[in-house]
């Protein structure tokens, strides 16, 4: 019993995971350029995303490519330009994963809400962040902070 209810609680996060899109929303994408899956295909080999895209930037005009999928039994994520160049890639991370001054920080500011999510993202540039996703007034807000703990920035997811 206790293995069926944790494939039903493993497979309704995955949903949500899949599903969710930074608080917009996004749809499955079924036209993915070539040059974009091989990008994807030899980076990862032998994984079955599921493909989503979206307008980014200033003015929404870049268009990127969003794979979904699990990496090393985690929920991931990779990010390419319509050209197949990666972006990003980003993994659920635990909390107890975060840098304790991660922690401490969001411990004193937002001592009232809880960590909804937490992601460890490497950049094309090998920058490595931690983001850190809350939600304050059904707002889903991204604290942003560097590989040591560093606060950098918050945004609106």
């Amino acid at each position: 019993m206790k293995t069926l209810l944790k494939s039903v609680y493993t497979f309704a996060l995955l949903l949500c995971f899949l599903v969710s899109g930074n608080g917009f929303a996004q749809r499955i994408e079924h036209n993915v350029p070539i040059i974009v899956m091989d990008a994807f295909q030899k980076k990862f080999p032998n994984k079955e995303p599921v493909w989503f895209r979206e307008y980014q930037g200033r003015f929404d005009q870049k268009l990127v490519y969003e794979a979904r999928f699990m990496f090393d039994n985690r929920y991931s994520k990779a990010f390419y330009e319509n050209e197949g160049k990666m972006l990003a890639f980003a993994t659920v991370v635990e909390k107890s994963e975060l840098p304790e001054k991660v922690l401490t920080y969001m411990k004193e500011k937002y001592p009232a809400f809880p960590i909804a999510e937490s992601l460890l993202v490497t950049y094309s540039t090998n920058e490595v962040q931690f983001e850190v996703g809350i939600y304050i007034d059904n707002n889903f807000l991204v604290q942003v902070f560097s590989k040591d703990g560093d606060f950098i920035k918050m945004t609106k997811g």
